[in-house]
């Protein structure tokens, strides 16, 4: 395939499902070569056939962000498989909500070790690859719940807000060898995650809970995985090449309208 990103190789963190899996189809699509990165080995190789079915090329690598090794591992296979490293999605996330006093330290542990120490390991190896190929882009997936607080999601917010500092610290670090280094926070988007968290309502709490989040953003509606992958495809393109530090919002205005 060709495109924006022809000749370009992207790795891809958390995409077996979601915005992860959006993202690397959209990428491959505007010409990346992508290394499907997921824990779960069955979810990679479906991503990794959805890339196949529109002509692009990928590979999948089975890695556990929360780990040095496999990530160290999973940047040089995309030395090794594709000749370099030009875009690293650290997008890998999860999230467990609970009240904070009641929250067991397991899932704390859990929360932190993913979605922010993986986000820390993904940039720490990143940068060595980009060097050698004279620059790159680093795009961060937090969340409004970074800014916009919501009951039952402290660990998952403390997070969100941590990858906004290490985007904006690390952009200082890395900008003079031409590396960018930015966040996307989605708001509410349509993917298996939302589908989950609303499968533990009854049909009545999950109806008036979509209804909250409709209502409370300025467009009316839940996002779409694709209106993310656009915004993703543009942190990682020449197009963007003048953006480091930042943050772009992807909510429908729900920062904008500020209730729920």
């Amino acid at each position: 395939m060709t495109g924006p990103l022809d000749g370009r190789v992207a790795i891809v963190t958390g995409a077996g499902s979601g915005i992860g899996r959006g993202c690397a189809i959209s990428l491959a699509r505007a010409g990346a070569s992508i290394v499907v990165n997921d824990i779960d080995g069955d979810r990679a190789d479906e991503t990794l056939a959805a890339i196949g079915a529109i002509g692009g090329e990928a590979v999948a690598y089975v890695a556990d962000v929360r780990r040095a090794g496999p990530v160290e591992a999973l940047v040089r296979h995309s030395e090794e498989r594709y000749g370099g490293l030009d875009v690293m999605f650290a997008n890998a996330g999860i999230s467990v909500y609970h009240q904070l006093e009641t929250q067991p330290e397991d899932d704390i542990d859990s929360v932190l070790g993913v979605n922010l120490k993986g986000v820390l390991l993904c940039c720490k190896y990143a940068i060595g690859a980009m060097r050698r190929r004279g620059g790159g882009s680093i795009v961060i997936t937090s969340s409004v719940q970074a800014t916009h607080s919501l009951p039952g999601c402290v660990a998952y917010a403390a997070t969100k807000a941590g990858v906004l500092a290490v985007a904006r610290t690390l952009a200082l670090e890395v900008g003079r060898e031409n590396i960018r280094v930015n966040c996307v926070s989605p708001g509410t988007i349509d993917t298996p995650m939302l589908s989950r968290d609303l499968a533990g309502m009854d049909a009545e709490h999950a109806s008036a809970f979509l209804g909250q989040v409709e209502g409370a953003n300025a467009l009316g509606r839940i996002g779409t995985v694709a209106e993310v992958a656009d915004v993703v495809a543009f942190l990682a393109g020449d197009q963007a090449a003048y953006v480091t530090g930042t943050n772009i919002v992807v909510d429908g205005g729900f920062t904008a309208v500020k209730k729920f």
